[in-house]
């Protein structure tokens, strides 16, 4: 049987949960779309609540049509419903929602580089920082309550896959700030001022952590206080480099600028 209704409960649950941060968290599950994700997904376990498979997705992907299959009975739905429950322009016609993973950075051993991210609203942002962060070998990325949902559509689809493998935590900065000093680790804010130490004579202990603020406002004062340092990008002559360009530069130095 294919389903063609809109009016579906499985159709409109999906719906609800692309749509609603709201629903993602009372659910404690996520949507995923398309043939790469879908496939990082079951590579990386994920717990499969239900799945989603098109008339013509079926006959084009058929190696993880079977992997899905493998794990959930999938609901065939039609090419026009495909399209009416994708986020992209250019739907695959596989689409799996998954349980909310539970990952949370491991800081107990002698080295770990974290990035936390301090209110960046911008999915793309906080999507690309997760995937140039496990790219890069940072250990962790902690979130504030206030950046983009990481469960969104866009953020997993701009995460490649990375958001699967990489500890990542929704938490108050402050208070983590303060869980990390009793670890052992140094703290740094990024901000745009000359006044802080330039990143080319910083170097890095084995635990430490890099803050990266909103898009807009930068890193919060509340937090910037909690930091033991501020430290800044020298460039020489645009007004400011986007978040998530800054995140990679600064994930770059710690893995390579270490005491």
């Amino acid at each position: 049987m294919t389903v063609s209704s809109r009016k579906n409960p499985a159709v409109t649950a999906y719906r609800e949960l692309s749509a609603d941060r709201k629903a993602r968290v009372r659910e404690g599950r996520f949507n995923i779309e398309g043939v790469r994700l879908c496939e990082e997904a079951l590579e990386a376990g994920l717990t499969l609540t239900a799945a989603f498979i098109t008339e013509s997705a079926l006959n084009r992907y058929p190696k993880v049509c079977g992997l899905i299959r493998e794990h959930t009975e999938p609901v065939m739905i039609t090419d026009e419903l495909g399209a009416y429950i994708s986020d992209t322009k250019s739907p695959q016609g596989v689409f799996l929602t998954a349980e909310i993973p539970v990952n949370i950075p491991a800081t107990d051993g002698e080295e770990c580089r974290l990035l936390l991210l301090d209110g960046v609203q911008d999915p793309g942002n906080v999507g690309t920082m997760i995937r140039t962060g496990e790219a890069l070998g940072i250990d962790g990325i902690a979130l504030s309550p206030e950046c983009a949902d990481i469960w969104s559509p866009k953020v997993v689809r701009s995460a490649m896959g990375s958001l699967f493998r990489l500890p990542v935590t929704v938490t108050p900065l402050t208070e983590s700030i303060s869980r990390l000093h009793s670890q052992g680790f140094s703290i740094y804010a990024a901000v745009l001022d000359e006044k802080a130490h330039g990143i080319d004579k910083v170097t890095f202990p084995p635990k430490c952590a890099v803050i990266i603020g909103n898009e807009g406002n930068g890193v919060s004062r509340e937090v910037i206080n909690s930091a033991d340092g501020n430290i800044y990008i020298p460039i020489s002559s645009a007004e400011s480099l986007n978040a998530s360009v800054a995140a990679a530069i600064f994930c770059y130095e710690m893995r390579n600028r270490r005491k």
